[in-house]
């Protein structure tokens, strides 16, 4: 991938980069039961724990990946975080995956929907990306809906290093 210049845009969305005060929003959107049954449960507990979270794995993660992966996306009238979107560079994937996930307040608003569509048209025209691809866990149909909406198409099932169980596999033509 090439070092993007910017960030993706969207009409009511603004992304920027993690920053170790996002804490207190890691730890409600990392502790919800949704996120922690169609993602991942990372153990995010308290606000120590979201701080090393984001000071060992997501900031270093954006520097091993030339400053892409899940950016805050915040509402661009209050500056509130409402959820992370961008992409993830996968061991087992040949290809960026697109990634989001949306805090429980925020959800049912459009902007999953928003932000997805953002990166996908900054993974195209900032990165020369021909191809996406997206994972989903198998229960989590509003999230397979989704993908579907805005182009992309099942593609199996994969089974992945450091995810556990099998993921719906997606992929998009860009």
């Amino acid at each position: 991938m090439l070092k993007p210049d910017g960030m993706p845009q969207s009409p009511r969305l603004r992304f920027r980069l993690p920053e170790l005060s996002d804490a207190a929003f890691y730890q409600s959107l990392m502790s919800d039961p949704d996120y922690i049954r169609f993602i991942a449960d990372r153990g995010i507990t308290n606000l120590d724990a979201a701080h090393a979270y984001i000071d060992e794995k997501v900031l270093p993660g954006f520097e091993e990946n030339e400053g892409v992966g899940l950016w805050i996306v915040a509402e661009k009238d209050s500056d509130e975080p409402v959820g992370l979107c961008g992409l993830v560079v996968r061991d087992g994937l040949e290809m960026p995956d697109l990634g989001y996930a949306f805090h429980k307040n925020y959800r049912g608003n459009g902007y999953a929907q928003e932000a997805a569509k953002a990166v996908i048209a900054f993974a195209r025209s900032e990165l020369g990306l021909t191809q996406l691809c997206a994972i989903t866990h198998p229960e989590n149909v509003r999230s397979s809906a989704l993908l579907m909406k805005i182009g992309f198409q099942p593609n199996g099932q994969k089974s992945l290093p450091k995810i556990e169980g099998i993921a719906d596999y997606f992929v998009a033509e860009l």
